[in-house]
């Protein structure tokens, strides 16, 4: 996880963050959240009825909140994904009734006592959360186990990123792993594609003389960048729980001071300054315009890069991505999406059995394959960019890979490892980003 980006007019300017994970990861949680179990009202993205009309009372629904925070490819707030989900899946189950909530610039899903009563309530069946606040609904005890999976079929982080393992090295898989995300460099230029570490990387981009740029503004992007910046100076990615603290290391700090200087211009700092805390896609469209050398980002904002470029008249084929390397080394760490179940519909045989069947048909080939090709766009005539997520399924990577940067990216899904999923970030997120604020602001 998990990069929130307000829709724009013109189809280039259509991706939003995310992940993932927070751009999907970038805003903080939405206030006035529901207590568990209240029960939210409807909404014009979600499906869900006050009742099931007489002709479906023989068939089990089931609730599906999937997580909002990616590319609107068919510039539609997801109209035509939605309907190809409800219509495909039924087609292919019609004993399940299926309610979908796929709501754009929803901030409900970093918002734990509002899932939580999402969950409790039995609006929804299944949520579909980044798993960096998986441990707050362990502790809310409203979601219960899955069977356990295939590991060898997710990659390593989505595994780590879905499961808990004990003190005897027993593992529970709270969660079903749908899709990763992470921070990753954008540029076009080689010398910075090359950087494998910090002061290699500080180099190439002051000899460009222009800044690179993302947004350090952020109670969820600050502290998860800080993370992945404690395992690029050597902590070990297993044991990154334990740098989740509103007193960061000093060195660490350090490190992502130098980084944070690269995205000056003069004195100011739009990384810092807020200038990036509403207009997320900005430093996207710095970098299309020639203004920078490059970005940082997640995964996804490829999309808006290579629409941008191509409405521009420019070409995409110099683009390249990579790890963010922000010390020793460019260790990548991923948020994973993934599927939680409510406990009441893990109780429930008839539940718990469409469960099973809509996990299956959300991460088979085929279905992948429409979200990340973004083939809901091509479905209303809108130009088709891959949307640049990340899946959590190895074989979903027989599709995507002829694609160049796609290609790029399958190896650091392979090696990236997760961001913990029981560390409180979502308690100590403030603190720790004050405490960053004040070191880099020095």
């Amino acid at each position: 996880m998990r990069s929130l980006i307000p829709l724009l007019v013109l189809p280039l300017l259509a991706a939003t963050l995310a992940c993932s994970g927070v751009a999907p990861h970038a805003v903080d949680a939405a206030p006035g959240a529901a207590a568990p179990g209240a029960a939210a009202p409807a909404d014009a993205g979600s499906t869900v009825s006050d009742a099931a009309a007489p002709a479906d009372r023989a068939r089990t629904t089931l609730g599906v909140a999937l997580f909002p925070w990616i590319p609107d490819a068919a510039n539609d707030k997801f109209a035509a994904l939605r309907q190809h989900i409800e219509r495909d899946f039924e087609s292919r189950h019609p004993e399940i009734d299926l309610e979908l909530r796929l709501e754009k610039d929803d901030d409900s899903y970093y918002n734990p006592p509002k899932l939580a009563g999402w969950l409790a309530s039995g609006r929804y069946d299944l949520v579909e959360v980044d798993t960096v606040i998986l441990g707050d609904l362990i502790a809310a005890d409203v979601i219960a186990p899955w069977p356990a999976r295939d590991a060898s079929a997710y990659f390593p982080a989505a595994v780590d990123g879905a499961t808990v393992r004990d003190a005897n090295g027993s593992v529970t898989w709270w969660g079903v792993p749908h899709l990763l995300c992470g921070f990753f460099l954008v540029t076009d230029v080689p010398a910075i594609h090359a950087a494998d570490d910090l002061d290699v990387l500080a180099r190439a981009v002051r000899q460009t003389g222009k800044p690179i740029h993302g947004n350090l503004d952020s109670s969820w992007d600050l502290p998860t960048l800080y993370l992945d910046a404690r395992v690029d100076n050597g902590l070990p990615p297993a044991d990154v729980a334990q740098a989740v603290s509103p007193t960061p290391d000093a060195a660490t700090a350090d490190a992502l001071e130098i980084f944070s200087d690269l995205c000056a211009i003069g004195r100011d700092n739009p990384c810092l300054d807020g200038t990036f805390s509403e207009a997320w896609n900005e430093p996207v469209l710095r970098f299309v315009a020639g203004a920078s050398a490059g970005y940082w980002g997640y995964s996804e904002r490829l999309h808006l890069t290579v629409h941008a470029l191509r409405d521009a008249g420019k070409p995409t084929d110099g683009l390249r991505v990579s790890p963010l390397p922000l010390g020793d080394d460019a260790t990548q760490l991923l948020f994973t999406d993934a599927f939680v179940r409510a406990t009441a519909c893990a109780d429930d045989p008839a539940c718990a059995a469409a469960a099973e069947a809509f996990v299956a048909y959300i991460n088979s080939p085929a279905s992948l394959a429409y979200l990340l090709l973004s083939r809901d766009a091509t479905a209303v005539g809108a130009p088709a960019v891959p949307r640049y997520l990340l899946p959590a399924v190895r074989a979903a990577f027989d599709d995507l890979r002829s694609d160049p940067l796609y290609g790029a990216l399958e190896p650091d899904a392979e090696a990236g490892a997760a961001l913990p999923n029981r560390a409180e970030l979502y308690e100590t997120r403030k603190g720790l980003e004050a405490s960053l604020k004040d070191a880099l602001r020095d």
